[in-house]
């Protein structure tokens, strides 16, 4: 609705008069800005690169605005008194400063309000694992009984960002994992134990699947890693990629040697899949089980002395675990009668393999004898492997639940304490893998 007002101005010796119009708003002639610019900014002290994604700001529960760890952002904002949020703190960090922060804010004008943040270093869990549970998948670690987890990357909540396959470094003191986080295709990154020191380490022949499990060599100074049906040697500082294989044949499952100077692999270059060492940097690769069946899934053992596998070389595509020589020496042996025998992992000490058959988990002696169903609980269906604590004395392992979800289990090697240390919930939680010491 407008009002008009007029009046007219008359000038002597003019033939004519002037009218001016006015139109204006009812109830005043002019309108201000009805807005200030905040500015909002964040200081964290500690171990600032804990949480490279920062933080997110919010006014009056609004929508978050992203913040940097040690950044600034400009708000436009309506005049009056404001609430300002920070968000997306780590639990090991501490907002300092009042937080909610209050503002006032006069149309027109800049306000700055700061948000002071410190972080200690995480104490070091020692199982490692990937979860869902913020709906990207990141890498956390608990205690063994599954208390004081820990949350130690950060992505922002979109499904399509994943860190998985958590695997440590021998020394302890890093975790090596296979992430989307900067795109579609997974990468190999590596953490510090206590959350510091995200590091990208490799920028691969884009790999759209789910990987294999990264392998630490014994020194801690190298990797292996399969990137689209090739193995791949790398630094630990990423500062080298190097494909060993280089074949038109699929190879995949690589194992160190335990002197770090052999790599075991299985690959299907003969027309089948067999067994396979050869030298770290892929030279002279020498076949070790010559058989026509289906050989997979090598192991090294601790001493270095032998390797164990699966193969369905006893017939009717059941498959069994044998060992063989790692020089090569003398025919592989059968270690237990075939009944779907899957994924041998050898104890610390050489002296134990866990594996999974119809759905359990067995622990056996190195020679295949006094073979124990541990899990016993059929249809156990674990989903992975296993990992076995430093001492040897139990196994962690991610299997299926109720849910629809992966939950993390661990059970003791004579089949006592069977029970769930990370249950699944509304998330997944899978991949455990246990700091060697």
């Amino acid at each position: 609705m407008w009002s008009v007002r007029t009046k007219f101005v008359v000038r002597l010796g003019a033939a004519s008069a002037l009218l001016v119009v006015t139109l204006a708003c009812r109830g005043s002639e002019s309108t201000g800005p009805s807005t200030g610019n905040l500015q909002v900014s964040a200081s964290t002290t500690g171990a600032a690169d804990l949480d490279p994604d920062g933080y997110v700001v919010a006014v009056d529960g609004g929508t978050g605005q992203p913040l940097g760890i040690n950044g600034s952002v400009n708000l436009n904002v309506k005049a009056g008194t404001r609430t300002v949020a920070l968000g997306g703190v780590a639990a090991n960090c501490a907002v300092m400063s009042p937080n909610p922060a209050t503002v006032t804010m006069t149309a027109g004008d800049s306000v700055r309000t700061a948000f002071q943040v410190s972080c200690a270093l995480l104490a070091i869990r020692p199982i490692a694992f990937s979860s869902n549970r913020n709906v990207s998948t990141n890498i956390y670690a608990m205690n063994a009984d599954g208390s004081g987890v820990v949350q130690l990357t950060y992505s922002k909540p979109d499904y399509h960002l994943r860190d998985a396959s958590p695997a440590w470094s021998p020394d302890g003191t890093k975790i090596a994992f296979w992430s989307t986080r900067d795109g579609d295709y997974w990468e190999v990154w590596a953490i510090n134990a206590d959350g510091t020191g995200l590091t990208r380490l490799t920028s691969s022949p884009r790999l759209f699947f789910d990987p294999a499990p990264i392998v630490w060599s014994a020194d801690g100074g190298r990797m292996v890693a399969v990137f689209a049906d090739e193995i791949y040697v790398l630094d630990a500082d990423g500062s080298s990629l190097v494909n060993v294989t280089n074949s038109p044949a699929a190879d995949g499952g690589p194992t160190w040697s335990p002197d770090g100077n052999k790599i075991a692999f299985w690959t299907n270059r003969d027309g089948n899949s067999e067994i396979y060492v050869m030298n770290a940097d892929g030279s002279n690769p020498v076949n070790l089980t010559t058989d026509p069946a289906t050989d997979n899934f090598p192991a090294w053992s601790p001493d270095g002395t032998k390797i164990a596998f699966t193969t369905d070389r006893d017939g009717n595509g059941i498959f069994a675990i044998y060992v063989v020589n790692a020089d090569g020496s003398g025919a592989a042996t059968r270690l237990i009668s075939p009944a779907d025998d899957q994924a041998p992992v050898w104890s610390p000490d050489g002296r134990r393999i866990a594996f999974i058959a119809g759905g359990d988990i067995y622990v056996m002696s190195a020679d295949g004898s006094s073979s124990l169903n541990v899990t016993n609980n059929p249809p156990f269906a674990p989903s992975g492997g296993v990992a076995w604590s430093p001492d040897g004395l139990t196994i962690a392992f991610d299997k299926s639940e109720a849910s629809g979800f992966l939950g993390i289990w661990v059970v003791n090697v004579d089949g006592s304490g069977l029970r769930p240390i990370a249950p699944s919930g509304n998330s997944g939680n899978l991949s455990p893998a246990w700091r060697p010491r």
